[in-house]
């Protein structure tokens, strides 16, 4: 927890620093914008599973440059730190992302207004994942390591910004995907700086990822959220991620799993800023 807290003062100096800096009039189109949050987690969930009964932190890096007016590519890294024992990885790194994309924005239409796509090629790693020797099988029928892409497709201009995620792990021939849609309101009564936003995500995949021995709709993930903007570049944030699993199967098989129940809950926190 100290490692963490020096983080977070760390993190803060920087961004405060670069707040109070004398803005550039243009900025080089050689230099990225840079994306960095870190996050604690009560425990580690995807997708409504829980992965990690304990506490995770989690440090995540974005760079981006911009191609054209209307598109731009980014290259990015997630750090996983497991803070207790769980899954054999003691006060050690549980996992790593690393990810290389493109995002296009297209022009604007008379009724949908303008459509976001982004394309992600993302490696994840475990590297003390225990799980074959802890339990005596495969996760799933797929290998822990994956690489995959992802596709999403956003429409920001509407109203909740409805989306769609289509995933795709090549080698294991896992498909996966949701049909997602945010809502989000300004408390202007409390503060123009403070925002609530609910991200709501309906998960659906093939037997192969899921378990069941279908394709079918698995899953329900809500996450309300508080923002508070402390300057243009900082944010922090508290959550509440909540699951349920939809499948009879599913259901089942997250009962039998020591970790999850048919509805599972964590909280957490995060501190995110962006120049």
């Amino acid at each position: 927890m100290k490692k963490l807290l020096a983080i977070v003062m760390l993190m803060t100096s920087v961004c405060l620093f670069a707040q109070e800096a004398p803005a550039e009039k243009s900025r080089p189109g050689w230099l990225p914008t840079l994306e960095l949050s870190l996050d604690h987690s009560s425990r580690y969930m995807s997708e409504g599973n829980v992965g990690n009964p304990d506490a995770i932190d989690t440090l995540s890096l974005t760079l981006g440059w911009d191609i054209t007016d209307n598109l731009s590519f980014h290259i990015g890294g997630v750090g996983i730190y497991d803070e207790t024992d769980a899954c054999g990885n003691r006060r050690n790194i549980e996992e790593w992302n690393w990810l290389a994309g493109f995002t296009y924005t297209t022009p604007e239409f008379d009724v949908i207004g303008k459509i976001e796509i982004n394309f992600d090629y993302i490696y994840y790693n475990y590297p003390r994942n225990k799980a074959d020797e802890l339990t005596g099988k495969t996760l799933h029928n797929h290998t822990i390591d994956t690489k995959e892409y992802e596709i999403d497709i956003t429409a920001v201009d509407l109203f909740l910004s409805p989306g769609i995620v289509f995933v795709h792990d090549f080698e294991n021939d896992v498909i996966k995907a949701n049909v997602n849609a945010t809502f989000e309101y300004t408390l202007e009564k409390i503060s123009d700086k403070l925002t609530f936003e609910c991200p709501v995500e309906l998960w659906f995949g093939n037997h192969q990822y899921s378990g069941a021995d279908h394709t079918t709709v698995y899953s329900l993930c809500v996450q309300p959220t508080l923002n508070y903007e402390i300057t243009e570049n900082i944010s922090i944030s508290a959550y509440v991620l909540m699951g349920w699993a939809l499948d009879s199967d599913i259901r089942r098989d997250w009962k039998d799993d020591e970790n999850n129940n048919a509805f599972n809950v964590a909280y957490g926190f995060a501190l995110s800023f962006e120049f």
